[in-house]
């Protein structure tokens, strides 16, 4: 796989329990509304209050980079993209996904210019469209909506290297569309014009899961546990108390308190955080999206790498 030398130079001492105070990896963290509940746990408290000598998050920038963070860290413990979680594993890395973070795509959307005169998925047949890289999510909705909407083979898809790339390509009119999300999505709604949202085409998602070593988790069961219910407890605070979760967004998103209250209401009503459980839905929308960019050609056994055993009981699902 596209990592496996870096990851194997990683993997070194990454079964012992971290003895001074150690940070975990979320991906993306401070970018994506799905890692809010752990800005809430740091804000208030959580991990001191677990007996967790967790002092900070390491902002994974994404794939495999946030896979070998963890491995490099002194805590083997990550939220990374679930496509990157099995690349690892079929690298060779003895992975275990614990938990799921979100089983909604979220805000994610295709837009181009205002006044393209382009108002509609249909409307790019025969021109170019953005997404960020092969094998990405991105590649995977984009090419999921053309194949639902009769139009696979007659729009142009291209991996542009990051949502900023993208939109940069978008500006210029290298492209007619591009993938778009929060916060200027919902800061700045008139600067492009939304063409369909991600979850159209797959309305379950299991994007995001929590992820350890198989050794450290052998050793080191009852830690694990309490960083899965610091969590659990952090996503029903964001669920039971708006008004504070949308001043901790605010400030770790570096947004106006007026635009945290604009940009989370949608994020509540699609359920986006996950208390840990899977969805049998969205991991199935994992493999359909896998298939889609030409990585399987048949479904990936959930069984090599999902454990569910650390998550509390009313959570573990049938998969």
């Amino acid at each position: 796989m596209w990592f496996r030398a870096t990851l194997a130079l990683a993997m070194t001492a990454v079964a012992a329990a971290p003895a001074l105070a150690a940070k975990i990896t979320v991906s993306q963290y401070g970018r994506l509304v799905a890692t809010l509940p752990w800005a809430v746990a740091m804000e208030k408290g959580m991990f001191k209050e677990a007996g967790l000598d967790i002092d900070g998050i390491t902002a994974g920038a994404g794939g495999g980079t946030s896979l070998r963070n963890m491995l490099a860290g002194e805590l083997p413990y990550a939220e990374i993209a679930t496509s990157a979680a099995i690349a690892g594993s079929l690298a060779g890395v003895e992975l275990k996904a614990l938990a799921s973070s979100s089983n909604h795509i979220g805000e994610l959307t295709w837009a181009a210019k205002p006044d393209a005169g382009i108002n509609s998925i249909r409307d790019l047949v025969g021109k170019k469209v953005a997404y960020t890289s092969p094998k990405s999510i991105t590649e995977m909705v984009i090419r999921t909506a053309l194949k639902h909407e009769g139009l696979t083979g007659k729009v142009e898809v291209l991996p542009l290297g990051g949502l900023g790339p993208a939109l940069t390509a978008l500006a210029q009119g290298a492209v007619a569309a591009a993938p778009w999300n929060d916060p200027a999505l919902t800061v700045t709604p008139d600067k492009y014009k939304v063409l369909f949202y991600g979850h159209q085409y797959y309305p379950k998602f299991t994007w995001q899961v929590a992820v350890t070593t198989k050794e450290f988790a052998a050793k080191n069961p009852q830690m694990l546990r309490k960083i899965l219910a610091v969590h659990r407890r952090a996503v029903e605070f964001v669920y039971g108390n708006r008004e504070e979760t949308a001043r901790i967004y605010a400030k770790v998103w570096e947004v106006s308190p007026a635009e945290a209250g604009a940009i989370l209401p949608k994020y509540y009503e699609w359920q986006h955080w996950s208390r840990g459980d899977f969805s049998k839905e969205g991991l199935a929308a994992v493999n359909d999206g896998l298939i889609s960019v030409g990585e399987f050609k048949e479904p990936f056994d959930w069984g090599r790498l999902i454990d569910q055993s650390l998550l509390d009981e009313d959570l573990r699902r049938p998969l």
